[in-house]
């Protein structure tokens, strides 16, 4: 049996030791133990990687994807000074990075190297974006793509902090054919001030190709507050390619009576101008509408159905012809009812607008019935209103003296519909006016994207 006093010495010699390892392990603590953080050049904590992932700002370059250049090229500003511009979507929803450096190349239209351009941008998260180069001057130079990459990234950090909260506006393209600028407002919606926001206008055509850029700035956007912007170009640019608000199915139809050789018979004129002008017309179509070609004398026949290749139209206008030992009627009516049925066929867009154009140099003589002298104007009247309460414009041209004036205004839409051509050499204006009428240009697209800077 443990006396007393030996239990005494145990428990003071237990207090001693238990003391003197609290005083070696709080020596240790302070001395040797580090707290894991997110720079000390481990892995350590809830770090995914070395100082990334976790608990860190910064993530591991592996959870990280490439930015995605959607675009690059280079815009000619004045005489020999440029502009580079890339487009850039970053796919990460909730990192950014604030340091990329990148390298613009510019190539010459024989894909040689002109000069490089370095540069050093932040990326935003989760947005698309534009990396600007401006003053690029290039003298006795013609570029003509521009070449982006990245070449270095510094850490890519979480940024989780809510999207700008901004509103912006802008106007049309103004002032197109001279000095062209773009006006427009930015409006902070939030409760904080924003230091300096980076705004970049992109003009498309209306294939989607980019065919203008410019960038602004917009410093210190205070809370609640409104800010105006211009993005100004100092010289007109190519505006790119048009295209029809709608997809036009139109149906020539032309008349090759005898009478189309009245003025000459070797070229037959006015017939050979109506055939110039025609093909004309055709080049001027948009690359989505389609066009038919219908020829009416005594007969009518559809020359070429409705095709958006403009060749086979154009190729069915060059092979018209007048015949010299037969004397060709007037079959309107016949003229107009194979271009209706072309117009609804399979062949019709289903959302193209149909358009009958129909251009004579005399009156309706064919076809006749017994009985009816009025025949040949009334059956065309009658095959008129069918196409009119189909949903398909008539527009009417009348070339000449000897045209009834009335008849062709009354088959048409409306009497703003018909044209009259007092010579052949009118005809190419006339065309020109149904092309704006029967096709109105759809306006270029313009996109205005911001970033916090």
């Amino acid at each position: 049996m443990t006396s007393w006093s030996a239990k005494r010495r145990f428990l003071y010699g237990g207090s001693v030791i238990l003391v003197l390892a609290l005083i070696v392990g709080a020596v240790f603590w302070k001395i040797i133990y580090k707290t894991p953080t997110c720079s000390d050049g481990v892995k350590n904590g809830s770090e995914l990687g070395i100082d990334c992932g976790g608990s860190c700002k910064n993530i591991c370059s592996n959870e990280a994807l490439a930015p995605v250049v959607l675009w690059s090229k280079v815009f000619n500003i004045s005489g020999d000074v440029y502009s580079a511009v890339a487009y850039i979507e970053n796919p990460n929803i909730t990192s950014k990075n604030p340091r990329a450096k990148y390298r613009f190349g510019i190539y010459d239209t024989n894909n040689k190297l002109i000069t490089t351009i370095e540069g050093e941008t932040s990326i935003p998260k989760g947005k698309k974006f534009a990396v600007f180069e401006t003053g690029i001057v290039l003298k006795n130079q013609k570029p003509k793509t521009a070449d982006f990459q990245f070449t270095n990234f510094a850490p890519w950090e979480k940024d989780e902090r809510k999207d700008l909260d901004v509103t912006v506006n802008h106007s049309t393209l103004l002032f197109a054919s001279t000095t062209p600028r773009i006006t427009g407002s930015i409006t902070n919606n939030s409760t904080e001030t924003i230091p300096q926001v980076e705004l970049v206008v992109l003009v498309l055509d209306n294939n989607e190709n980019v065919v203008a850029a410019s960038r602004s700035f917009v410093d210190s956007l205070v809370k609640k507050v409104t800010q105006d912007f211009v993005f100004t170009w100092p010289k007109p640019f190519n505006l790119g390619v048009e295209a029809c608000l709608n997809p036009v199915d139109v149906d020539l139809v032309l008349d090759k009576s005898g009478s189309m050789m009245s003025e000459s018979v070797s070229p037959p004129e006015p017939f050979s101008t109506v055939i110039s002008t025609a093909q004309n017309f055709i080049k001027n179509l948009s690359a989505q509408d389609q066009v038919a070609i219908t020829s009416f004398g005594t007969n009518s026949k559809q020359e070429s159905t409705l095709s958006a290749d403009k060749n086979i139209a154009t190729e069915a206008v060059n092979n018209l012809f007048l015949s010299t030992t037969t004397l060709e009627q007037t079959n309107i009516t016949g003229g107009l009812n194979d271009a209706f049925q072309e117009l609804r066929s399979i062949r019709g867009g289903a959302d193209s607008k149909k358009v009958v154009i129909l251009l004579t140099d005399g009156v309706p003589t064919e076809p006749q019935k017994i009985g009816e002298t009025n025949y040949p104007s009334a059956s065309a009247q009658n095959i008129a209103g069918e196409i009119k309460s189909g949903g398909v414009a008539i527009y009417t041209i009348g070339l000449g003296k000897n045209v009834d004036e009335g008849f062709l205004r009354g088959l048409s839409s409306n009497p703003s519909h018909y044209f009259f051509a007092p010579s052949k050499e009118d005809l190419s204006s006339i065309y020109n006016k149904i092309g704006r009428a029967i096709c109105p240009k759809k306006p270029n697209v313009i996109t205005v994207i911001y970033r916090e800077i």
